[in-house]
């Protein structure tokens, strides 16, 4: 584990993002390093690396960070700003996860939007298939204009796909006496992963949107 704090984690910063004394272009490497001066020292590119540093302490966590910021930068766009940081912080926080959930059908989503919200309800106690059912109903019959009404089955085949995504697990190991529809299950993504996805997920529903965004279910 590393062990500098976070003032030596921006001098570390600033090693990484100038450029070095042998650069050919003296100008535009003057520009460029007071540039990033300025960068470091701004307030909101401190917070933004003030959460990197606490997330994690692993320096290729950072150099990640810094790919995806430099990657924007192009002839008419020459140095790295404040956006560029934030952007780049933002796709590195899309774990593998939330990008699973990105490729998700609108009804394997709703799904994931119905267990957020019984984990919002029952605080984070185990779910079951039926429970998760139930809720998508209340959604569909009181709310959606754009979702179908699956049959039941259908349901089911999308729910167990995202057990097989491993994006749900059951808290048991699978027992030939429950129910498929009654076996406690818990979900795998945080709210911050689950909002993160909704925002670039393609062509999402707006009642969709607003059922994810709403404060608890349907109760």
């Amino acid at each position: 584990m590393n062990s500098f704090d976070f003032k030596q984690y921006l001098k570390i910063c600033k090693e990484q993002l100038s450029l070095p004394a042998k650069f050919p272009e003296k100008a535009f490497a003057q520009k460029w390093n007071k540039n990033v001066q300025s960068l470091l020292e701004d307030k909101t590119v401190q917070d933004v690396l003030q959460n990197h540093f606490h997330y994690s302490k692993d320096l290729r966590s950072l150099y990640m960070l810094f790919i995806l910021a430099l990657s924007s930068i192009t002839v008419s766009h020459p140095l790295i700003n404040t956006s560029d940081l934030l952007e780049a912080s933002k796709l590195c926080r899309m774990d593998s996860k939330a990008n699973i959930v990105h490729g998700l059908s609108v009804l394997e989503f709703c799904l994931i939007i119905a267990m957020k919200h019984l984990n919002e309800v029952y605080e984070g106690e185990p779910f079951n298939f039926q429970m998760v059912y139930n809720e998508f109903q209340k959604f569909v019959q009181r709310k959606a204009h754009s979702v179908y009404n699956f049959e039941k089955p259908v349901v089911m085949k999308a729910f167990e796909h995202l057990q097989q995504l491993e994006l749900i697990k059951p808290i048991e190991g699978p027992s030939v006496c429950a129910q498929r529809e009654y076996l406690l299950m818990k979900l795998l993504l945080d709210n911050n992963q689950i909002m993160d996805a909704l925002q670039v997920y393609p062509n999402c529903p707006t009642d969709v949107k607003q059922w994810a965004t709403s404060s608890l279910s349907w109760l």
